[in-house]
C-alpha cells in the first residue's frame, strides 16, 4: 500500500492511551504496511496542528477531548490544516451517534478506546488510507472532467460568436486576419498566466493588472472583440494545461478565470474611452463647421 513506513500522528493527552497506541503500532505486522509505522506524538490540538503542518503525515489518530479543544471542534480544526490527510477519531464513549457524526464531518473512522486491539487498529488505518485514495482518485477524475468541460464551453462560446460575427460584413477574428499576431497575443497571455500564479503563490507584485491593460489596448487597436479575448484565453489555457499535473492545470484554470474577466473589463474600458474621444472629436468638428458659416 505504501512504499515507506506509514507515518502516524497520535494526538492524545492521556499518557496510558498514548503508550498503548504506540506499543500496538510498534509491534504491528501487516502485509499492507511491510515497512512498519513511524509514530509522531502530540498532546494538544495546537501541537497536533503544528506537526500536521510540518511533517509528511499519512494518517492521524485523534482524541476529541484535548486540553485545548473539546468535541467536534477538535476534528474540524485538524481538518483545516490538511484536509487531504485521513483522520481516525478515538473516543472513550461507545456512542453510535458520535460515530455517525464524525463520519458525517469527514472522519475516515471512529475507534472505541476500550475495545482497541492491534488488528482493529491496523485495519482502521488501512481502511482510512484506502478510502482517502479512492476519494482522491474520484476527485481527480471529476476535476479532469471539469477541465475538459470548461474548455468545451469556451469553444462553444467562440463558435457561437463566430456565427454572429459572420453576419457582420467586413468583420473577421484576429486569428483569421493576422494569425502571427494572434499567436503572439496568446503567448503573451500565457506568460501572464504564469505570472498570475507566481503572484498568487509567492505574494509578489508581477504587475499583472497593468500588463492586462496593455494587452487589452493591443486587442482594441486590432479592432478585437470579446470573442477574440475568449479565443486568446482558450488557446493559452489549452497550451498551459497540456501535459501538466492536475493541480497545476486547476491553478491555471482558476487564475485564468480572473484574468479573463479583468481582460474583458479592460477591453470594454478601452472602447468606452475610444468612443468618448471619437464623440468629442465629432462635436468639435461640428462646432467648427457651425462657427465657420
Amino acid at each position: 500500500m505504501l512504499d515507506h513506513p506509514c507515518r502516524v500522528l497520535l494526538v492524545e493527552d492521556d499518557p496510558d492511551d498514548l503508550e498503548k497506541l504506540h506499543n500496538l503500532l510498534a509491534n504491528a505486522k501487516s502485509p499492507s504496511f511491510s515497512q512498519g509505522f513511524d509514530v509522531i506524538c502530540a498532546e494538544t490540538l495546537d501541537q497536533g496542528q503544528q506537526q500536521l503542518a510540518q511533517e509528511d503525515i499519512d494518517v492521524v489518530l485523534l482524541d476529541l477531548m484535548l486540553p485545548d479543544s473539546r468535541g467536534m471542534n477538535t476534528l474540524n480544526q485538524m481538518q483545516n490544516v490538511a484536509p487531504e490527510v485521513p483522520i481516525i477519531v478515538q473516543t472513550v464513549l461507545e456512542d453510535e451517534a458520535i460515530a455517525v457524526k464524525v463520519l458525517e464531518l469527514g472522519s475516515c473512522g471512529c475507534l472505541p478506546k476500550g475495545k482497541l486491539d492491534r488488528n482493529l487498529l491496523v485495519y482502521a488505518i488501512r481502511s482510512a488510507l484506502e478510502r482517502r485514495q479512492q476519494l482522491a482518485a474520484l476527485e481527480e477524475e471529476l476535476n479532469s472532467s471539469r477541465q475538459e468541460q470548461e474548455i468545451q464551453l469556451l469553444e462553444q462560446l467562440i463558435a457561437g460568436s463566430t456565427h454572429l460575427s459572420n453576419q457582420l460584413p467586413g468583420w473577421e477574428p484576429i486569428g483569421q486576419r493576422i494569425p502571427d499576431v494572434f499567436e503572439e497575443l496568446v503567448q503573451g497571455y500565457g506568460d501572464l498566466m504564469d505570472e498570475a500564479l507566481e503572484q498568487s503563490a509567492y505574494k509578489v507584485d508581477c504587475q499583472v493588472s497593468q500588463k492586462l491593460s496593455t494587452l487589452a489596448e493591443q486587442v482594441g487597436l486590432l479592432k478585437g472583440t470579446p470573442r477574440d479575448i475568449i479565443e486568446i484565453h482558450t488557446q493559452a489555457l489549452k497550451q498551459k494545461t497540456q501535459g501538466v499535473g492536475l493541480r497545476k492545470a486547476q491553478a491555471y484554470t482558476r487564475e485564468g478565470r480572473f484574468l479573463l474577466l479583468e481582460l474583458m473589463g479592460n477591453l470594454a474600458t478601452y472602447y468606452r474611452r475610444y468612443f468618448i474621444g471619437l464623440n468629442k472629436i465629432n462635436l468639435a468638428k461640428n462646432y467648427d463647421e457651425i462657427n465657420s458659416k
